[in-house]
């Protein structure tokens, strides 16, 4: 048997309770999603049943119809769960959260707004001038 020397007594050693005050902040989100254009791209970055998630927490998600087709699911099936369906490119571009499966074309960062937050993979192969158009677009805002 051996004996551990420790500065704490046993009962500092016994993991404590204590229970923080946590502000919550009600915020909303207003979610757009395109038509991915990349050549052979079926995904899309939210399912009907996550746009459901979403909506029911009061968060607005915006579709452009058809987007889903590749992947399976209907204009029906997300504005069921609550979503936005619109033909209008240019309205989901111009959501304040945009989620994209792969990054924006040259021609889509026309459509964006400076202060939208895009959430899209951004490869190490995507190009230079798209990634120099990107951090233009954001630093016109500033």
């Amino acid at each position: 048997m051996s004996i551990t020397l420790t500065p704490f007594t046993k009962q500092q050693l016994i993991p404590q309770e204590e229970k923080l005050e946590v502000g919550r902040f009600k915020r909303e989100l207003f979610i757009g999603i395109p038509k991915e254009t990349s050549y052979q791209e079926r995904r899309i970055c939210l399912t009907p049943d996550a746009v459901n998630s979403l909506t029911y927490e009061g968060h607005r998600v915006m579709i452009e119809s058809g987007a889903g087709e590749s992947s399976s699911y209907t204009d029906k099936e997300y504005s069921d769960a609550g979503a936005e369906i619109t033909k209008d490119t240019k309205r989901v571009f111009g959501c304040p959260l945009l989620l994209k499966v792969e990054p924006p074309t040259l021609a889509e960062i026309e459509m964006i707004n400076p202060e939208t937050i895009i959430i899209s993979a951004i490869q190490l192969k995507t190009k230079k001038d798209l990634i120099l158009k990107l951090w233009r677009k954001k630093r016109l805002q500033h």
